[in-house]
């Protein structure tokens, strides 16, 4: 089970984080699976919350390489 969350930190398809929680055994699969809307949706509401303060940690560095050009060396700038 998994209940996830995407951000896009600006107006492009560049800069797209997502946040899950995911359940790891079949017991915690099961509890997972077993709430209620409520708190389905209370849990998805933290995570929402939880990329608001990771969006706006990363916002200087998104600015900032926003105008570079892409590379798929992750990294290593060539």
């Amino acid at each position: 089970m998994v209940i996830a969350r995407e951000r896009y930190l600006d107006d492009t398809s560049r800069f797209r984080v997502s946040l899950e929680l995911a359940s790891r055994t079949d017991v915690m699969h099961s509890v997972l699976s077993e709430l209620p809307a409520e708190v389905h949706a209370s849990l998805g509401d933290a995570l929402v919350r939880a990329l608001d303060e990771i969006a706006a940690a990363l916002a200087p560095s998104v600015t900032g390489v926003a105008g570079a050009r892409e590379t798929s060396s992750f990294g290593c700038g060539t």
